[in-house]
């Protein structure tokens, strides 16, 4: 979908480009023919030729250059060409710099249309300056005064002045142009700091001028001057740019983005729609966590690049954060338009991407929002974006607008975060419980500690909805601390109380150097025992901070504390995991279990894993055990614990005490376990 030069904004910006040039050539003519008729003013040609010939060379050589992101570049152009003009020609000034002009354009870019830009917004600032000299009837070299006059001074000044606003206009113009973004925001903004950069080198000009011409002493004093004006003016525009922009793939973050929402937004033009896309990488966690951060890093920077060169030149691409990021479409008022759009976006963006040599491929989930119609404001916009992007990756679609969610009361990722926040601190989360059975005798082993939310508005809201973005934010341990501290509070009072409770903790807790501090806070309060709790992780854990894992491990196994391994089996360092931790149980992920008795390789692999986690002392549960056939053939096995649907499903404390008391009696009465399949 990249911009096409048939495209209203191709033409538009070709017009430009073209008044530019036609004005630069037009005002440098004026210029010329107004000096011609002046009649002949004094020129110090020397100091002219010496710095005309610098100005070439630095436009030349990169390594003068002031650089700020992928193309935004700041030459020594304006400080010669500035400090050429006061030698007593303007208009073999601006020759000059037209010359030193062209010859960086066609150095740093192949792009036709670009290069006459620069070259004719060149002209036009500075034979813009020259008028101004030649207005306020400055003539000849500031080299031949002995002091400075007043009136020089002030040329000086307005003459600079002028050049700056020339070159910002010009600047905040084509760029609003190009990317259809508001005007006065680009003057406002980013542009700002280019016109702080141009204004300290044009600064700099007349010292060079009258310090040389002074005395040749002075050149090593100026020189310092000037590298320490060149490097603030570097660190300057470094940090203008990185206050706007993504760190790792150079985008425009989060915020500088929505500021150009805001501006599309309140702009008067009745053409401008602004339509939002918000995308997510589906299954980029998986990669990162199993590849590593770098891999990772490196995909994020591919796929930047990649959505970069698919957009459209008007349109605005930025990572919103991790795996997120956004483009804002304008002037596409056409539904359907915009449906082509995003589905040949979509269709490009899930493409493999050669990362360090080998094909990696992601999916991608895309929520369109467009104002008015789904959102006046910024955060509104977002919103809807985000809430058609979740449903999207709910339902498997590359893409979903809003208008289609908004049928029906739907629940983005920021109002999900926003709600499962106030639900903590409103006590609206409560536990579900789900007993795990020896399969030797029957008797109940450990009962898995299942949180759950039923939202006020939605309803109940699956766990692996609202856990995953909780485990992305700080929000995963005042749910973690909810969830035990509700669970042992219950199960401590139960007078049967010899089983177990386990509670699923997740990498990012692990992470936390107070966890285990924490955890043995809660069961002290609680008054349940720590050799009653056991704490399931998943191999994720070791994958990003293996060594920060261990420890707060280790800390909590001293303490009584047990640790299974969950969902064993379906991570890609399963026997890595069995290595580095002394864990006490291993947990088979359902996906085997359930395909057991159909599935030979199944079977074989469920009976390699009970034997290998009992030569190495461990004990084994299978999760998703639904049948009897499948009991007994767990039992043929010699797994240890059975856990499924089968057996129980999850249920709240007062179902629990009546199911447990249930089961005792039914044990006590020696009826076989396999028999009460049906009933459970």
């Amino acid at each position: 979908m990249p911009h096409t030069k048939h495209s209203p904004t191709a033409v538009r910006t070709a017009i430009f480009t073209g008044v530019v040039a036609l004005f630069g050539a037009a005002l440098m003519w004026l210029l010329i023919w107004s000096e011609l008729q002046h009649g002949s003013v004094s020129v110090n040609w020397t100091l002219f030729a010496v710095i005309a010939a610098l100005m070439l060379i630095c436009e030349l050589v990169p390594a003068t250059w002031i650089q700020f992101g992928p193309v935004a570049t700041v030459t020594p152009l304006w400080m010669f060409a500035f400090a050429l003009m006061l030698l007593g020609s303007p208009a073999a000034a601006v020759t000059a710099a037209v010359l030193g002009t062209t010859l960086h354009a066609v150095r740093s870019t192949a792009n036709t249309s670009t290069i006459i830009l620069h070259v004719g917004g060149a002209a036009l600032s500075l034979s813009t300056a020259g008028l101004v000299l030649m207005a306020m009837d400055v003539h000849g070299s500031i080299t031949y005064f002995d002091t400075v006059p007043w009136r020089w001074g002030l040329a000086i000044v307005l003459t600079g002045f002028s050049i700056v606003v020339a070159n910002a206009l010009v600047a905040a113009i084509d760029l609003s142009l190009r990317r259809r973004i508001s005007f006065v925001g680009l003057l406002r903004r980013g542009i700002g700091a280019r016109v702080t950069a141009e204004g300290a080198l044009l600064s700099l000009a007349p010292l060079w001028v009258i310090g040389v011409n002074f005395s040749i002493v002075l050149v090593p004093l100026l020189g310092i001057t000037t590298l320490l004006v060149f490097n603030s003016t570097r660190q300057t525009l470094e940090r203008s740019h990185e206050a706007n922009h993504d760190p790792l793939t150079g985008l425009p973050n989060r915020r500088s983005f929505l500021e150009h929402v805001s501006d599309a937004l309140t702009d008067p033009r009745p053409t401008m729609q602004a339509t939002m896309l918000v995308m997510d990488l589906n299954g980029f966690k998986d990669i990162n966590d199993e590849l590593g951060h770098q891999i990772g890093d490196t995909l994020l920077v591919a796929f930047a690049e990649r959505l970069e060169r698919m957009i459209r030149s008007d349109a605005i691409a930025c990572r919103l954060g991790g795996d997120e990021f956004a483009v804002l479409l304008v002037e596409h008022a056409d539904q359907g338009l915009v449906d082509q759009i995003v589905a040949r976006l979509h269709q490009n963006l899930v493409a493999p991407l050669d990362i360090e040599g080998f094909p990696v491929s992601v999916g991608v989930s895309i929520g369109v929002a467009t104002a008015p119609a789904d959102g006046r404001t910024t955060s509104d916009l977002l919103r809807a974006a985000d809430v058609a992007m979740y449903r999207a990756k709910r339902t498997g679609e590359a893409s979903e607008r809003y208008g289609n969610c908004a049928r029906t009361p739907q629940r983005g990722r920021l109002n999900l975060l926003g709600d499962l926040d106030k639900a903590l601190r409103h006590h609206q989360l409560h536990i579900n419980f789900q007993p795990q059975l020896r399969i030797a005798d029957g008797t109940v082993d450990t009962v898995e500690a299942l949180v759950r939310w039923t939202h006020p508005e939605h309803g109940p809201v699956p766990p692996s909805e609202f856990i995953g973005l909780a485990e992305q934010t700080d929000l995963i341990g005042p749910l973690t601390d909810r969830v035990l501290r509700l669970a042992t509070q219950m199960l401590a009072a139960h007078p049967t109380g010899g089983f177990r409770l386990a509670v699923n903790v997740s990498a990012r807790s692990l992470y936390d150097r107070h966890f285990a501090q924490n955890v043995l806070a809660i069961l002290a309060e609680s008054g349940f025992s720590p050799k009653r709790l056991e704490l399931e992780i998943t191999e994720r854990a070791l994958v990003t901070n293996a060594e920060r894992s261990i420890y707060t491990i280790e800390q909590l196994r001293q303490q009584g504390v047990r640790i299974a391994i969950d969902d064993f089996g379906v991570g890609y360092s399963s026997y890595q995991t069995l290595r580095l931790l002394k864990v006490d149980r291993v947990k088979i992920d359902r996906d085997f279990v359930q395909e057991l008795l159909t599935q030979p390789r199944d079977r074989l692999i469920v009976a390699s894993l009970i034997q290998l986690a009992h030569d190495l002392g461990l004990d084994v549960v299978a999760e998703g055990v639904e049948s009897e056939s499948v009991w007994n053939e767990l039992a043929r096995m010699k797994c240890d614990i059975a856990q499924g649907f089968g057996i129980a499903v999850p249920m709240g404390y007062p179902e629990l005490r009546t199911w447990l008391s249930q089961w005792d009696h039914a044990i006590d009465t020696s009826h076989l376990v396999a028999s009460n399949f049906g009933a459970a």
